[in-house]
């Protein structure tokens, strides 16, 4: 059979397909080798942010910044993740776990969706519970991000809740007046598991780690300093960084990046769910839980306002700040237990909080049960008293006597019990400083054991009292410490 020439169409199309062959084979031949991907990358990247030159940045945290976070003295913390979704510790579960339980961990980013999540709340409570700041965790060891990260696609934009939730943070506690802190994790155990690069521990980072991940293809350090870079740079003006975990470069590009931002765990001290037992008088933190879980934990063991208060009072008086930490639901809300524990904390603080924000130690922490703190400005001392009270008899009435002998006070002292008129006696001699108090406010009615047979004022009051027994705060001002 006889073929027909071919068409100059044909021709055409021929032409431009040999072309673009040669286009491909140029262009691959030029490639560069595969462990010169991650290079080529981050050239091609660069530069993302201005950085202060590294001959010029200061490493250290600003002092002024400094002062600032010790007149804070009180932190909300907040552990949050996917993993909220079943109650487990948030991250640690996968240290030591096999491959099956670790694409099922990883796999609760699928189902996160934390409707009822309302930033707006969290931020009122915690002004109403006295917090002065917030650290909120945007990266935990497990390398989820809840912020809109471009060097990951492990993110909560990427869940079915879809949106930062890092943004509404700050912009919640920011328009409450909060300091806003972001917590950063430097441990990446995603990255440890994407790359093969698994130690068996999740805590310790490797940042000479090279292998390329995420969606940008960044080796280790860049990839982590691309995201510090993120949250100091879209987040409006981050107060502190709280690096949890080995964080030498990241910190010092921190300082690049932002050289006034304050850095807490990573440059100053920072115990876990413990209280040095000698007064510091530098910035130090004490992290504490509110059960003894630091993410979501069902039906927890929280601990009590006593408990909290006994914390705060021995943190403050020895110089360190108390960070309290809550774990949210998986829905977004905060637990009722968590809610109660933070509520009963904001009317302690809306009594006392003159005693906890703006203080430094004192030249003694405490005289027996007594813990001081001390308004350095005005010589104004504040000492934290138990009252032990009852009804008819019993431990009556609602006050105390006590003895100071490490006060002494000069003719412009004055004496009182905060947020209170009036129940505050006292004199001087030369066996101390004696105080008299009583608590006169009507601030809780609580139970109280049954009151005596044929108590007068059982009619009155059948068997409530007045309370709680808390700690009241006796404000001396003027005052120095006795020779």
């Amino acid at each position: 059979m006889r073929k027909n020439p071919p068409s100059f169409l044909s021709v055409i199309l021929i032409t431009l397909t040999m072309v673009a062959v040669g286009a491909f084979i140029s262009i691959t031949s030029c490639k560069p080798p595969e462990s010169e991907k991650p290079v080529a990358a981050a050239a091609a990247a660069k530069p993302r942010i201005p950085l202060i030159p590294e001959d010029q940045v200061r490493l250290s945290n600003d002092p002024q910044k400094t002062e600032l976070f010790r007149d804070a003295g009180l932190g909300l913390f907040i552990h949050w993740g996917p993993n909220s979704q079943v109650g487990t510790e948030i991250s640690w579960p996968l240290y030591n776990a096999s491959d099956d339980f670790i694409k099922k961990y990883y796999a609760l980013a699928d189902t996160f969706n934390p409707t009822r999540f309302d930033p707006a709340e969290w931020a009122r409570l915690a002004k109403l519970a006295g917090m002065a700041y917030v650290v909120f965790t945007t990266k935990h060891h497990d390398g989820f991000c809840l912020f809109d990260t471009a060097y990951s696609d492990f993110k909560i934009t990427k869940t079915p809740y879809g949106r930062d939730i890092t943004a509404q943070i700050v912009e919640a506690f920011r328009r409450e007046g909060i300091l806003v802190g972001l917590y950063y994790s430097p441990a990446d155990f995603r990255y440890q598991y994407e790359t093969g690069l698994r130690t068996g521990h999740i805590y310790e980072p490797d940042f000479s780690a090279a292998a390329p991940f995420g969606p940008l293809q960044k080796n280790f350090l860049e990839y982590e300093q691309g995201q510090i870079e993120e949250l100091l740079s879209r987040y409006g003006d981050v107060f502190l960084l709280w690096f949890d975990g080995k964080c030498e470069p990241l910190k010092k590009h921190a300082w690049r990046v932002k050289q006034d931002v304050f850095i807490s765990r990573g440059e100053i001290p920072t115990p876990e769910q413990t209280i040095p037992g000698q007064p510091m008088d530098y910035a130090w933190e004490s992290c504490m839980t509110t059960s003894w879980q630091w993410s979501y934990q069902p039906n927890p063991d929280v601990r009590t306002i006593k408990e909290v208060l006994a914390n705060l009072i021995r943190i403050r008086a020895r110089g360190g700040n108390m960070l309290l930490n809550v774990g949210p639901r998986p829905d977004g809300r905060i637990s009722p237990p968590d809610e109660n524990l933070l509520r009963e904390l904001g009317l302690w603080m809306m009594l006392n909080g003159e005693a906890i924000h703006g203080v430094r130690p004192w030249h003694i922490t405490n005289e027996g049960d007594i813990w001081f703190t001390c308004r350095r400005s005005d010589n104004t001392i504040y000492a934290f008293v138990n009252l032990e009270y009852g009804l008819d008899g019993i431990k009556a009435p609602a006050g105390a006597r006590f003895t100071l002998k490490s006060v002494k006070t000069t003719p412009e002292t004055q004496i009182s019990v905060l947020s209170q008129e009036g129940g505050c006696e006292w004199k001087e001699d030369e066996s101390g400083l004696h105080i008299t108090v009583s608590r006169l406010q009507t601030i809780q009615f609580i139970k109280t054991p049954p009151l005596k047979p044929g108590s007068k004022r059982a009619a009155e009051f059948g068997a409530f009292t007045w309370g709680p027994d808390w700690p009241i705060v006796v404000k001396m001002t003027k005052v120095k410490p006795a020779e």
